[in-house]
């Protein structure tokens, strides 16, 4: 794979159009540089900016991001099992909580969660993924080899009491949503969608309401659908 992209290059391993790299270009929302004339993209750059900027896209270009991307039709609803949809988490240290949180997971192949918690923590250490609202979306950082080989998960778990997770607004955060996949391409669309929707007020609220892991699964569908446009997932 090589080091610096040129905007096919770029778009094929995104898996997005050629029109959509040159509209974040033109929206000075991906790191690219000029070589003779022609725009060409460092892949450490892109994946950083992927990691770091993901959520301080508008709502506008997350939905081209997962639209666009080959596994779109990838739901975070199915990613969601039932045993991982409403995690009970003490209280504590932002660090003690995460390793209590992966250690809580469910998870559907063989796993070391002292390496999940670690690379989770490294991402967090970088920047908080903690957004306004009380939703932080943890995730292990692009650039590191993937933690699971075959599946993807998603895992939403609840404090006891939010806590200070160093969120730019200030805010305290009471949710956490834990976000492993099986490649980059995964990665890229799980976390583009599940960004997108805790960018919906509503959205937000009732997560941080929600009773029962059936009822984090049926709104995580409902919104899904609502957000996206996806039609129910095959038995829902």
């Amino acid at each position: 794979m090589p080091d610096l992209f040129t905007a096919q290059q770029l778009a094929d391993y995104l898996q997005l159009s050629k029109r959509t790299i040159y509209r974040l270009v033109e929206r000075n929302q991906i790191p690219a540089v000029r070589v003779g004339g022609q725009w060409r993209f460092p892949k450490s750059a892109v994946d950083y900016w992927l990691d770091m900027r993901l959520s301080a896209l508008p709502s506008s270009d997350l939905n081209v991001l997962q639209a666009e991307a080959a596994e779109s039709a990838l739901a975070l609803s199915e990613t969601l099992a039932d045993a991982n949809a409403l995690i009970a988490i003490p209280a504590g240290e932002k660090s003690d909580v995460v390793r209590e949180f992966v250690a809580r997971v469910e998870f559907p192949e063989p796993v070391d969660r002292d390496l999940v918690a670690r690379r989770v923590l490294e991402r967090e250490g970088l920047c908080s993924t903690a957004m306004p609202g009380g939703v932080a979306v943890l995730h292990t950082a692009r650039w590191e080899p993937r933690v699971l080989r075959v599946h993807d998960v998603v895992a939403v778990g609840r404090l006891s009491i939010p806590i200070d997770f160093e969120a730019l607004d200030g805010g305290r955060t009471g949710v956490l949503v834990l976000i492993l996949a099986r490649n980059e391409r995964s990665h890229l669309v799980l976390l583009s969608k599940m960004t997108r929707l805790c960018q919906e007020a509503a959205f937000v609220r009732q997560l941080t309401a929600a009773r029962s892991a059936g009822d984090v699964r049926a709104l995580v569908t409902e919104f899904e659908r609502t957000v996206f446009h996806a039609p129910h997932p095959t038995g829902a």
